[in-house]
């Protein structure tokens, strides 16, 4: 099988529909909704873009209310300007890292969710997880080891040294404190994760030495296939479609029985185990304090499982979030279409809200028209919401075309 062929199979509509033992609630690939229940909608976005003036995050706010909005996710820790020493800050008022120089004495942060608040719009603040600033600067410089160390085999590795290791557990701690402070200092509706993914399979000290103990050598795995990354990637997905019962997708059905590597399986296991306990020590914390929590993920599981560590569909089914935001910025509406369908049979049973992310952004603008066809198409699938990446790319044209739907 060609690359080509492996995608199309991997991605197809039959990867969800094939899985065993699912039940089922969908009509000619719709699911029943009540009349009654709200389609929602809700929006990205950066604090950066709100570092500004109270009067104009009121005006921001009342026109996402408008639009009828409820919901809007802000970034909290995108890069913000450079220190004398070249590093870059967050944006919120924090004591446990570096705020960001252009974050001004009054607090942005507080002010949106004020704002909201007073609009019935909910916030979930989100951090770049394991890719955060917080993670980085002075406490990465005294804690070095916490840096993620990416495979070289295949060439230079473009995301080595912009990750922390998201295995270790004082990393783990360190991002569950900042979330932690952002909770008892601002107290919003819920927390949302993004970049809640590794970067790629991580192979530091920590991890080579977790997995000697069960007789693994990571190093020794990974060099299986030095002249192959492709393979690599086939095998792992491979073992991915095995866990989860798969038999209808790859070729006539049947896994290739060649593309086994027990020890492969085992060291990937052991990562999304560790992810997953991270994410379900949030969704604990959370449910205390009567907050949500919601995640963005990738669309094309299983594939991007093996490098990033991120098994959303585990955590739909083991109801470790609450809403589910499958990112898909594109204009095929095809691909919107078929991803809605196979997320939807992939979370049938669970309790977690899917709402696929919809592209709104600077790299493709479409037209409210355009924007519009895409909501409908999700919302005919039966998604109870939809969530546009971002707010400040959007025009005073989408808010009305959004209040409509």
């Amino acid at each position: 099988m060609n690359r080509r062929d492996f995608l199309r199979t991997v991605g197809s509509a039959a990867l969800a529909g094939s899985l065993i033992g699912q039940k089922t609630s969908w009509a000619n690939g719709t699911q029943e909704r009540t009349p009654a229940q709200p389609f929602r909608k809700g929006v990205w976005a950066q604090m950066r873009e709100f570092l500004i003036s109270p009067e104009q995050i009121a005006q921001r706010m009342d026109r996402l209310a408008e639009g009828g909005v409820s919901l809007i996710v802000p970034g909290a820790d995108k890069p913000g300007m450079l220190m004398p020493d070249g590093r870059r800050g967050v944006h919120w008022a924090s004591n446990l890292t570096t705020v960001s120089p252009d974050y001004p004495d009054w607090d942005p942060l507080k002010v949106v969710i004020e704002k909201c608040r007073e609009r019935d719009i909910d916030v979930h603040v989100w951090l770049r997880c394991f890719k955060s600033p917080g993670i980085k600067g002075p406490w990465r410089e005294q804690h070095p080891e916490t840096e993620a160390q990416f495979p070289t085999l295949w060439g230079p590795n473009k995301y080595q040294g912009g990750w922390a290791c998201a295995m270790q557990p004082r990393v783990q701690k360190r991002l569950f404190d900042l979330f932690r402070e952002i909770h008892e200092r601002y107290h919003p509706a819920g927390l949302h994760l993004d970049f809640i993914r590794t970067g790629d399979q991580c192979m530091c000290d920590y991890c080579t030495a977790q997995m000697a103990r069960v007789g693994i050598d990571i190093h020794e795995v990974t060099g299986r296939y030095a002249d192959d990354r492709w393979r690599w990637l086939m095998t792992a997905t491979h073992g991915m479609l095995r866990k989860y019962g798969v038999r209808t997708v790859v070729g006539k059905g049947e896994l290739d029985p060649v593309l086994v590597d027990e020890e492969l399986d085992q060291w990937l296991q052991w990562r999304n185990d560790r992810m997953s306990a991270f994410v379900a020590q949030m969704h604990a914390y959370t449910q205390k304090h009567g907050m949500e929590l919601s995640a963005a993920v990738k669309y094309f599981w299983p594939r991007q499982v093996p490098t990033g560590a991120q098994d959303w569909v585990r955590w739909g089914r083991e109801n470790l979030v609450d809403y589910m935001m499958v990112m898909n910025y594109t204009p095929d509406v095809e691909l919107v279409a078929r991803v809605t369908s196979e997320t939807i049979t992939l979370l049938q049973d669970s309790k977690v809200q899917h709402w696929p992310g919809l592209g709104r952004s600077v790299n493709w603008a479409p037209s409210p028209e355009a924007l519009a066809e895409q909501i409908h198409i999700v919302r005919s699938l039966g998604t109870p919401g939809v969530i546009i990446f971002q707010e400040p790319s959007m025009t005073d044209a989408d808010f009305p075309m959004l209040k409509r739907i």
